[in-house]
């Protein structure tokens, strides 16, 4: 079965690239495709607990994340070194040393970033 990673990268508040990521995973896991995702930079932002986007900045896109169940979307990793506290974390956030985190992207036959 091919793997896709999808990797945020950008602020989910800024463009629209981290909501068509989320959007690409949902996609993907409705047609059952194995569907992990990877937040990074600006797009950490997405993870934090209690945000509270302006009309300007559109939809909270943090609460798409406890819907990720229900597509079987289980993986969501950062890098350990990520600076964010781990109290106002998303819960289901799994943390990778760097030597992981590089060796992760190799696992996967599609790699998607936004």
């Amino acid at each position: 079965m091919k793997r896709t990673l999808i990797h945020l990268n950008s602020s989910p508040y800024d463009s629209l690239a981290c909501k068509e990521g989320l959007d690409l995973a949902l996609v993907l896991a409705t047609f059952e495709q194995a569907v992990d995702l990877c937040v990074s930079g600006a797009a950490l932002a997405l993870l934090t607990l209690e945000q509270n986007p302006t009309a300007e900045q559109g939809k909270n896109l943090h609460k798409l994340l406890d819907g990720l169940e229900f597509y079987d979307i289980e993986n969501l990793f950062i890098e350990a070194n990520a600076a964010i506290q781990p109290d106002t974390l998303w819960q289901s956030v799994q943390s990778l040393d760097s030597h992981q985190w590089q060796a992760m992207f190799s696992h996967y036959q599609q790699v998607f970033r936004f």
